[in-house]
């Protein structure tokens, strides 16, 4: 198994202006078994004719799956379309229709899970930038550590989603994600620790655009409610006692922990609303919060302050 079938999967929706160069990114992917999906959900754009005629034209060393949903899934349900019914590799590269991956990612990322199968997922380095692909100074939106971060069940951790790569059966064992959660992004994260450690490579390896669209800003954080989240993570975690992974007395402490977390990010939605000192002041004060965790979201607003 020293070079598995690895499924690089792109997905997309409405992001005709930027498709083109993460389609490119995945063409150039340096890892040699390697079949590469390209997803679109029914963009009401010119995304899918993008992906469609750059597919048809190329003539590369992998392959390529192409589909278009006939409706809107949403995110959730495309993205467990995508890792559970297209994707026929032993790993999963999760890349996005607006992100720029290096050349060398799929390959590191592979080379770590092979080596080290204790672990179910790993990701790599973000930095944000904005539509035209420059670095943005605010560096808060990056995602980088200065050296490897391991994770798992019991101490949490939730690795950066644009760079990241799975065992498929963190996604297949699982099943799909519920028709109301509202995102992949952390409940994938969660089934792995469920099921393994995480890893966080120091290197970079990919560079996410924050956009008017981008699902990523605060104005969409109502599109993403807490609530089904935990919801998801607790139907997750039953199924994980059934399977041994976990026992009943962990969950309940999880749980716990996960309901104390939801009332701590709704405090940080709400400040992000509108960044006003008063709403810093009601998102830090409350006992809930570690001290290393407070001094952290005052140094992000002076940031912001400089930056304004």
């Amino acid at each position: 198994m020293s070079n598995p079938l690895v499924s690089y999967v792109l997905t997309a929706y409405n992001v005709e202006e930027f498709i083109e160069e993460s389609v490119k990114c995945a063409f150039s992917q340096t890892y040699e078994n390697l079949e590469i999906i390209l997803s679109d959900d029914c963009s009401t754009d010119n995304t899918f004719n993008i992906m469609k005629k750059m597919a048809d034209e190329y003539d590369g060393p992998h392959k390529i799956v192409l589909n278009r949903n006939e409706k809107n899934l949403g995110i959730s349900q495309h993205m467990s379309k995508c890792y559970i019914d297209l994707a026929n590799g032993d790993f999963i590269v999760a890349a996005h229709g607006d992100d720029i991956s290096i050349p060398e990612r799929t390959g590191i990322e592979v080379s770590f899970l092979l080596n080290n199968p204790e672990y179910t997922a790993v990701s790599m380095g973000v930095i944000a930038t904005d539509e035209d692909g420059k670095i943005l100074k605010d560096k808060s939106h990056n995602a980088v550590v200065d050296n490897f971060h391991s994770y798992d069940f019991e101490t949490g951790g939730n690795i950066p989603a644009p760079s990241r790569a799975f065992r498929k059966k963190v996604m297949s064992e699982f099943g799909y994600l519920n028709e109301e959660c509202p995102t992949e992004d952390e409940l994938i994260t969660f089934r792995a620790l469920l099921m393994g450690k995480n890893g966080f490579l120091p290197q970079v390896s990919t560079y996410y655009r924050k956009h008017e669209t981008s699902s990523s800003n605060p104005e969409f954080f109502n599109k993403f409610p807490l609530e089904k989240i935990l919801e998801q993570q607790n139907d997750d975690m039953e199924k994980a006692v059934k399977m041994g992974l976990i026992t009943e007395k962990q969950k309940q402490n999880k749980y716990e922990e996960l309901y104390k977390n939801m009332i701590i990010r709704k405090r940080y939605r709400n400040y992000f609303k509108s960044r006003t000192v008063l709403s810093l002041f009601q998102l830090i004060l409350p006992n809930d919060i570690r001290f290393k965790a407070k001094i952290s979201y005052i140094k992000q607003h002076i940031l912001y302050l400089i930056n304004k």
